[in-house]
């Protein structure tokens, strides 16, 4: 770049300077429409964003002047950085290059020298532009405007004229654009203090507001604690005086009960007896200094029971129910109830025991009257198992002797087959299954009819209740299968287990089944038909298992309906009318129901309800 003398003085022409006036009327109408537009520039620029002028103002440079090349850099008003604009024309993508061309001319111009002519390469082809360069003047700011053209005689003087005019306009457009921020600024900043001190009244709004409520809640809570004093108070008064109704009530009990109260040492030696033992006639005095196993007289025959009270006394350990037996004044055996509690002092140093006793001879006698009755009941229930399985002695010899003739059968021909010349040992081995397999046949069935004779005792446990059917259907085969009565079994596959003894439940189901049988033995053989089913049910209270016999029977009539249960009732000749009645004992010992419904045509259905293990 460089300088070269111009023949015009200044870019900015002084008032008494005159403009050489175009000679054709083309040239002059041209400039009129320019200096129309430069009048026109503030209402194109008036709004505008300071950012957007520089860019107008070389828009309307390049179009108006024709420049090659046009460079502005003006101050942002914001203060965030100088704003730097060129255009190059007909080549956009050369903008980096002219900007750096051009920056280059305007540094450190703040009045450039009008006097001289400024000349920069072309960014695109090299060639020299001949360019001018005046100061843009802002309040407390500088800029400068770049323009370059490739003509020679750029600028004119018209040109000078008109590029000042523009940057005048711009200069006017800029400050303008400062003010209008300064004065959106100023107002931002009004609405801004205006909301903070709205926000600062509602803050102190809702503060006084927060402060009521709280002085309202606490008021209504130092209340409510009053009141929840002056009820605990209450209720402590009422505690007192029902802890003293409820100490007199104590006194009044130990002194009109039949029970004793005692204390023992730390020996477990008694202490003190109340009165109430005279009631056996036995002298309270006369216990003390002794332990209670010196005047029981089971402790040879139930050593282990004395053994573990005594470590549990010894373990000063709390015993509830501790039963013993004794003797009265009389010499009559005494049951005697005995719960204890150990006391100790402060420093945890063992005192004795304090407790009570009770007379339980009537309970004691009736538990054990109680199980007297359940193993009669068990034996009867034997007895009955043996009945039963004497009425099918018929029907059991023959599904005995079913496999022994087989298995004889099978041995005859292994014997033939081997006495040959040359042995079927294929036919051998196969019979010799066979037998086998009889055999196990035949053991299965005594090992049934084994177990239903057992004297056993009655053992509740898990019981799958399709097998136990399995198991007595058999039985019963030949003695059903005699009279023409078809059998029809239906055994759902969901069954739950039931808990009960497992022979007891057979017996209940062969009694169900021989008496269905024994129903059918007159009716036509049309209708000789004996349906078992088993179901689940799930209740409320957990799964059931219902069990059900229908036959095509005699039936009964509505008067015998309510006696089927009794002992002793029958309607079978030379019956003992006790199968049922066992059988809904034993129904009822499992927490079971057995019961029996007429159906609408012919026979009656026996149902069996059983609650399953959880």
């Amino acid at each position: 770049m460089e300088a070269t003398p111009e023949r015009s003085s200044s870019s900015l022409e002084p008032p008494n300077h005159v403009v050489t006036l175009p000679r054709d009327t083309a040239t002059l109408r041209s400039q009129l429409r320019d200096l129309i537009a430069i009048l026109a520039l503030p209402a194109v620029w008036s709004g505008r964003d300071a950012a957007d002028i520089p860019e107008a103002v070389l828009e309307v440079l390049s179009s108006m002047l024709r420049l090659d090349l046009a460079y502005i850099r003006a101050a942002d008003q914001a203060g965030s950085g100088p704003l730097e604009t060129v255009r190059v024309r007909g080549r956009p993508d050369l903008g980096s290059r002219g900007r750096e061309l051009a920056g280059l001319l305007a540094q450190g111009t703040t009045e450039p020298d009008a006097s001289q002519a400024l000349v920069l390469p072309d960014p695109a082809t090299g060639e020299p532009l001949r360019a001018t360069r005046i100061a843009l003047g802002l309040p407390g700011r500088t800029g400068v405007v770049i323009a370059a053209s490739r003509r020679s005689s750029f600028p004119t003087p018209f040109e000078r004229f008109l590029l000042q005019s523009i940057i005048t306009q711009a200069e006017v457009a800029l400050r303008n654009a400062a003010l209008m921020t300064a004065l959106h600024h100023a107002l931002d900043c009004e609405q801004v203090s205006r909301a903070d001190a709205e926000a600062a009244n509602r803050a102190k709004d809702l503060l006084n507001e927060e402060l009521e409520r709280r002085v309202v809640e606490r008021t209504s809570q130092l209340s409510l604690v009053n009141q929840e004093l002056k009820r605990e108070i209450a209720e402590r008064k009422r505690a007192e005086e029902a802890l003293r109704e409820s100490e007199q009530r104590f006194r009044d009990y130990a002194e009109t009960a039949s029970d004793w109260l005692w204390e023992t040492g730390p020996d477990h030696s008694f202490t003190w007896v109340s009165e109430e033992l005279t009631t056996l006639g036995i002298d309270p005095a006369s216990r003390i200094g002794t332990t209670r196993w010196d005047f029981a007289t089971d402790v040879e025959e139930e050593p282990e029971k004395w053994r573990q009270h005594a470590a549990m006394l010894e373990a000063h350990q709390p015993f509830r129910g501790f039963v013993y037996r004794t003797a009265d004044a009389a010499g009559s055996v005494v049951y005697v109830a005995t719960s204890g509690k150990p006391v100790f002092e402060a420093d945890g140093r063992f005192l004795g025991y304090r407790g009570v006793s009770s007379d339980v001879t009537a309970a004691v006698r009736a538990d054990q009257v109680e199980k007297a009755l359940h193993q009669a009941q068990s034996e009867l229930a034997r007895v009955t198992r043996v009945t039963t399985l004497g009425e099918l002695a018929a029907s059991i010899a023959h599904e005995v002797n079913q496999p022994l003739a087989a298995i004889g059968a099978d041995a005859n021909a292994c014997l033939h087959w081997l006495a040959t010349d040359r042995p079927d040992l294929d036919s051998v081995r196969e019979a010799l299954t066979a037998i086998v397999k009889d055999g196990e046949r035949a053991g299965a069935v005594i090992t049934r009819i084994r177990t239903l004779l057992a004297r056993t005792s009655v053992a509740h446990e898990p019981c799958d209740i399709t097998t136990a059917i399995r198991d007595v259907l058999p039985l019963i085969g030949p003695e059903i299968g005699r009279h023409g009565i078809f059998l029809e079994a239906s055994l759902a596959p969901d069954l739950p287990q039931v808990m009960g003894d497992r022979i007891q439940l057979q017996q209940v189901l062969l009694n169900l089944l021989l008496n269905a049988a024994e129903a059918m033995r007159e009716v036509p053989p049309v209708r000789r038909r004996m349906v078992v089913r088993a179901t689940a049910d799930h209740r409320d209270d957990g799964p059931w298992a219902i069990v059900a016999v229908e036959d095509a029977g005699v039936g009964f009539g509505e008067a015998e309906a309510p006696r089927l249960f009794e002992a002793f009732y029958t309607t079978k000749p030379g019956g003992l009318g006790m199968g049922l009645s066992i059988s809904r004992s034993i129904v009822d010992s499992h927490r079971g129901r057995l019961w029996a419904t007429a159906n609408p045509e012919h026979g009656a259905t026996f149902h069996l309800a059983l609650p399953g293990t959880r």
